[in-house]
């Protein structure tokens, strides 16, 4: 027997310490629900479930994010729906037109609810957005740049490689421009002998003994707005219709100038046709007894490099499509100029004839990129990614700027071209509910791999309440004995007074 050294009640104390930071864990596991609460209670596992943790995390994003474009897309396709309802209707009113039984005043009335529909198609293409961001005006399809502004890309197919193409514009598109009459002051009326009908595109106005030339005018602005042709006095003796407003014309004083007729749109079906019932109103107009037409030009352009050989390009007024095999199709839209003839102003002749190109040609150079599509992040990690390519929807890219059903022939070819119309806005319809579709699994897929994966890191880092709650148990009883056993330990000295004692 020992005074100096208790090696009982030492014994007894490490064990009775062992104990204790066992059940200061072991509650700290069951407060707070996790088996590791810093990186010494398992640094392996801390690692891994941190990993975990962000994996988990990214996937929920991701899911969010894929929801996200799930709205986007089903905005923009709500907005192709009405295009397509508004399409469909004006194939229907084209047909209307088409038919023999319709009157110049009939189809006049047709053509105004068809021009209706057109600026709401202008207004759905850029008013369409999702979180301020434009989805319809071509700004999430793949973007290109031109080595002039007198050529913008309009539009592109899926399948359009990023590189740069190359061709010439060799002719400018033209409007269909006509001169009227050589105008007198505002208040200049017309005479009891020159009252009659101008039929202008089978539009007739009547102009009234007494009628001032303020009032002619207004007429015939009116009856053209509806045609899609422009009406405004000429100032020079020249027509520059290569710039917007038209600089050297006014649409309001008209004295001491001629009126010019100039088609809004560009190309060979643009027509300004004009006939008078009265010689001395013809005469006043300008135009021989027999009538005047005017027709407009398409551009004219040749591929170059970038395009394959089998590659063609077609010219609709100053919109150039160019078409190859396996869906290929660029649409551009050449503005006038954009040629470079050799002259500036073009000379408008009194006899109605169209306007004459000049020579000349442009080498022009488009650069397409990858650029422009939405890219959705629909994964945890970098790189998983889904594109969205939404194209530019306009009256342009469709083609509905020049229907025009003023005239049977006219309404003959609306058909077709909104038929095409109908087709290309079903196909956009078509992909984007592709992508709808494909996001939705998606989201499945990220909501089913961020659960997969949660449980894994419930494995690592949350407490097994059973297990601990046993565990617990047992350290609270080893910790109760082992203070009984150290009192023990601590009186066994007390013993040597005995033998002393003795």
């Amino acid at each position: 027997m020992r005074i100096n050294h208790n090696i009982s009640a030492l014994h007894g104390n490490n064990q009775l310490k062992i104990n204790n930071n066992a059940l200061d864990k072991s509650l700290e596991r069951l407060s707070s629900g996790y088996r590791i609460n810093r990186a010494a209670d398992d640094a392996a596992g801390l690692a891994i479930s941190r990993k975990m943790k962000t994996q988990i995390e990214g996937l929920e994003q991701s899911s969010r994010n894929a929801s996200d474009g799930v709205s986007v897309i089903q905005t923009a396709e709500g907005a192709l729906n009405e295009v397509n309802a508004m399409l469909q209707r004006m194939r229907e009113l084209s047909v209307q037109a088409a038919n023999g039984t319709n009157t110049a005043e009939d189809r006049l009335a047709i053509q105004k609810e068809i021009n209706a529909l057109n600026n709401e198609i202008t207004r759905i293409s850029t008013d369409t957005e999702f979180n301020t961001k434009p989805l319809l005006n071509g700004n999430l399809d793949c973007q290109s740049y031109s080595n002039t502004s007198d050529v913008e890309m309009i539009s592109l197919s899926d399948n359009v490689d990023a590189k740069d193409y190359n061709f010439i514009i060799t002719g400018d598109a033209r409007q269909a421009v006509m001169t009227g009459m050589q105008l007198g002051g505002l208040s200049d009326q017309i005479a009891d002998d020159q009252a009659g009908v101008i039929n202008i595109n089978g539009i007739e106005i009547k102009i009234n003994a007494g009628d001032t030339m303020e009032q002619v005018f207004e007429k015939l602005r009116g009856a053209c707005d509806t045609m899609n042709i422009k009406v405004f006095a000429q100032v020079g003796t020249s027509v520059n219709p290569d710039y917007d407003g038209f600089a050297g014309y006014e649409s309001g004083p008209i004295d001491n100038g001629s009126l010019v007729f100039m088609t809004k749109e560009y190309g060979s079906n643009q027509t300004i046709e004009m006939h008078c019932d009265n010689d001395k109103l013809s005469g006043l107009l300008g135009i021989s007894s027999g009538g005047a037409k005017a027709i407009g030009v398409d551009a004219k352009a040749t591929l170059g490099n970038g395009f394959s050989s089998t590659a063609t390009a077609s010219c609709s007024g100053n919109i150039i499509t160019v078409t190859d095999g396996d869906g290929f199709e660029i649409k551009f839209k050449a503005t006038p100029g954009a040629a470079k003839t050799a002259f500036t102003d073009q000379t408008v002749n009194n006899d109605g004839a169209s306007i004459t190109d000049g020579a000349g040609s442009d080498n022009v150079s488009i650069t397409v990129l990858q650029a422009g599509p939405m890219d959705l992040q629909i994964g945890a990690n970098e790189g998983q990614t889904m594109e969205v390519r939404i194209p530019r929807v306009d009256t342009y890219t469709l083609g509905t700027n020049i229907v025009n059903v003023c005239t049977q022939e006219g309404a003959s070819s609306a058909i077709s071209i909104l038929s095409k119309a109908i087709t290309m806005v079903t196909d956009i319809r078509a992909k984007l509910g592709a992508y709808q579709n494909r996001l939705e699994h998606a989201i499945a897929n990220l909501d089913v791999g961020a659960e997969n994966i949660t449980e894994a890191l419930s494995r690592i880092e949350d407490t097994d309440m059973a297990k601990e709650m046993s565990l617990f148990t047992q350290k609270n009883v080893l910790v109760q004995a082992g203070t009984a056993m150290l009192a023990q330990a601590n009186q066994r000295p007390q013993n040597i007074l005995s033998l002393l004692q003795s």
